[in-house]
C-alpha cells in the first residue's frame, strides 16, 4: 500500500513541477455571484435555491475560469470572505499561484480551493497555448456521455423528465434521486423504465444514505440488500450511496447484491484524503464528485487508483451550471470516465450561456464532443457576465 501510495505523490509531483514553471502574474481575480433559484429534493434535504460563483482570473490578456457552488439555501451570501482569502495569489506567477492555493488545503472550503485551482490551470493552459488536459498529464480524447438527472418524487415530473431524456437523445445513462422509502424508490424506477427499456437506459439511483443515515441509525445490512434487490427487480442497474457504511460493509454489500452496482461517493470526498480508505470490490464504478474533490489535481491522481482497484469511474455533480461543467466534461473525457454528471442545466444555464463567447463542449448533444485547443476553453464575456449575476466582487494589483 505504501508503495503504491508513494508511486501517486510521485504523479502528483510530476504536475505541480510542470505548473510550477509557467510564468505569467496574476494581475486580477473577479468572483461573480448568482443567485439561482430551483427546487432540487433529496432524501437528505431539500435545496430551494443555491448560491453559484464563477471565477475569473487573469494575467494580462488571458483569463482562466472556474465556478462552484458558495452554499445552499442561503441567498444572503456574501462573497466578501472569498475575495479575502484569494487575494493572497495575487502577484504570484499562475503556476506559482496554484502551487499558493494548495497550501491553503484543510483551511479555506474545499470548494474554493478546487475553483481557484481549476481556474489557475485554465490560465496555464491558455499561457502555454496547450489543453490544460495535457498539464494534467491526460491524454485521452474520447467523446464521453453525459447523465441526464431526474431529481423529483413526483411521478408527473418523473415521467416528463425520461421522455424528454429519450427524445432529446439523452437517455443512455439517467439517474434519478431516489429517498430511502423502497417503495417510492421502486415506482420512481418504474416510472422511467416505462419509458426507457434496459437495452437502452443504464439507470443509475442515488440514495444520498437514506436506507441507513448514519451509522447510529441501527440498520441492518441484511435489511439494506433487501431493499436493494427490490430496486433491481423495479430496473435500478447501479446505486450511489444507499446507506451510510464502513468500508468493509461497502464490500460485503457489494458482494449481497450483485449485479446490481454500488457506487460510493461520499467514502470518495476529498480526493487527497479518500485514495487512502478505498478498497478493492466496494462497487462496480467509483465516483469522482466536482466541489469535494477539494483538487482536479488530487482526482486526477485518485483516478490512478480507482483504475488500479479495476473498477469504472464517473465524474459526479455539485449542480454545477457554468464554465467548471465543461471542465469537467474535459475532465471525464482525459480520465476515461464511463459517464459525466456534471453538465449544464435547462433553464438554470441561461444566463450563463448568453455569456459564453467560446466553449469547448456542447452538452446538448449525447455523447459530448470536446475541442481541444489552449485551456479548457473557455471564454465568457465579462460585461454581460457582470450584468447577469447579483453581485461582483474584484482584487487586483
Amino acid at each position: 500500500m505504501e508503495i503504491n501510495l508513494q508511486a501517486y505523490d510521485e504523479r502528483r509531483r510530476e504536475i505541480l513541477d510542470r505548473l510550477s514553471r509557467i510564468p505569467g502574474r496574476v494581475d486580477s481575480i473577479r468572483l461573480y455571484l448568482k443567485n439561482i433559484e430551483a427546487v432540487k429534493r433529496f432524501s437528505c434535504a431539500t435545496w430551494t435555491s443555491r448560491q453559484d460563483v464563477i471565477a475569473a482570473v487573469s494575467s494580462g490578456e488571458n483569463t482562466g475560469f472556474a465556478e462552484c457552488i458558495l452554499s445552499v439555501n442561503c441567498p444572503e451570501a456574501s462573497l466578501e470572505p472569498w475575495r479575502t482569502a484569494v487575494s493572497c495569489l495575487l502577484g504570484l506567477d499562475a503556476g506559482r499561484a496554484a502551487l499558493e492555493n494548495r497550501r491553503h488545503q484543510g483551511e479555506w472550503p474545499e470548494q474554493l480551493v478546487e475553483m481557484m485551482e481549476i481556474a489557475l490551470v485554465d490560465l496555464c493552459g491558455k499561457l502555454q497555448g496547450v489543453p490544460s488536459n495535457h498539464l494534467l498529464g491526460l491524454q485521452e480524447s474520447k467523446a464521453v456521455c453525459g447523465v441526464h438527472v431526474i431529481l423529483s418524487d413526483q411521478m408527473d415530473e418523473v415521467a416528463e423528465s425520461a421522455q424528454w431524456a429519450r427524445q432529446e437523445g439523452k437517455a443512455a445513462y439517467i439517474k434519478v434521486k431516489l429517498f430511502g422509502d423502497t417503495r417510492l424508490d421502486c415506482e420512481v424506477i418504474r416510472t422511467v423504465r416505462r419509458y426507457c427499456s434496459p437495452e437502452e437506459t443504464f439507470l443509475i439511483g442515488d440514495v444520498n444514505c437514506g436506507y441507513r443515515p448514519d451509522a447510529r441509525a441501527g440498520v441492518s445490512l441484511e435489511w439494506i440488500a433487501r431493499q436493494l434487490d427490490q430496486l433491481r427487480e423495479a430496473g435500478l442497474d447501479a446505486c450511489e450511496d444507499p446507506a451510510f457504511l464502513e468500508i468493509p460493509e461497502w464490500v460485503e454489500l457489494q458482494k449481497r447484491v450483485a449485479p446490481l452496482q454500488l457506487i460510493p461517493d461520499y467514502p470518495m470526498r476529498g480526493s487527497r484524503d479518500s485514495i487512502k480508505r478505498i478498497c478493492r470490490g466496494m462497487g462496480g464504478i467509483y465516483n469522482i464528485h466536482p466541489d469535494s474533490a477539494g483538487s482536479i489535481i488530487d482526482a486526477v491522481i485518485l483516478a490512478g487508483r480507482i483504475r488500479e482497484l479495476g473498477a469504472g469511474l464517473m465524474v459526479g455533480d455539485d449542480s454545477l451550471v457554468g464554465p467548471s461543467a465543461s471542465i469537467w466534461q474535459q475532465l471525464a473525457s482525459g480520465l476515461g470516465a464511463r459517464w459525466v454528471e456534471a453538465t449544464e442545466k435547462r433553464r438554470e444555464s441561461d444566463f450563463y450561456y448568453r455569456c459564453v463567447n467560446d466553449l469547448a463542449t456542447d452538452s446538448t448533444h449525447n455523447p459530448i464532443f470536446i475541442q481541444w485547443k489552449k485551456g479548457f476553453v473557455i471564454n465568457l464575456d465579462e460585461a454581460r457576465l457582470a450584468r447577469e449575476v447579483d453581485s461582483t466582487v474584484e482584487v487586483k494589483r
